[in-house]
């Protein structure tokens, strides 16, 4: 894949730090931040050793990377999930897409399996 691909992550627990550990194999994909309020979560942690902006605040991570390619949005809470599309109707996001929670856990299921 020539093209770099920006993504930014919601949630940074149990569902999140597998995710972002299969992100980061990848040189084609550029992590612009993680958000979670929990700064000692495993993904938090793993976003600090890899020099990630972290954020305690999931809004300030959206309002900070602007038009992403892909915020993953693995929090569970599903109030943030409507104010971020707010957000994006307010300031004519039409870019960004927000991936569903259960195509995230799909996803990691996916990489997780040993081919057989």
């Amino acid at each position: 894949m020539g093209e770099i691909l920006s993504i930014a992550l919601i949630g940074a627990g149990r569902t999140g730090t597998p995710l972002l550990q299969d992100l980061l194999k990848y040189d084609y994909i550029k992590i612009l931040g993680v958000a979670d309020v929990d700064t000692k979560s495993p993904g938090m942690q793993l976003a600090e050793e890899h020099k990630i902006a972290c954020f305690t605040d999931p809004m300030a991570l959206v309002k900070t990377v602007g038009q992403v390619d892909i915020l993953v949005e693995v929090s569970g809470d599903l109030k943030l999930k409507e104010q971020i599309k707010n957000l994006y109707e307010q300031t004519g996001n039409r870019k960004t897409l927000i991936m569903h929670d259960l195509i995230a856990r799909l996803l990691i299921s996916l990489c997780s399996r040993s081919p057989q």
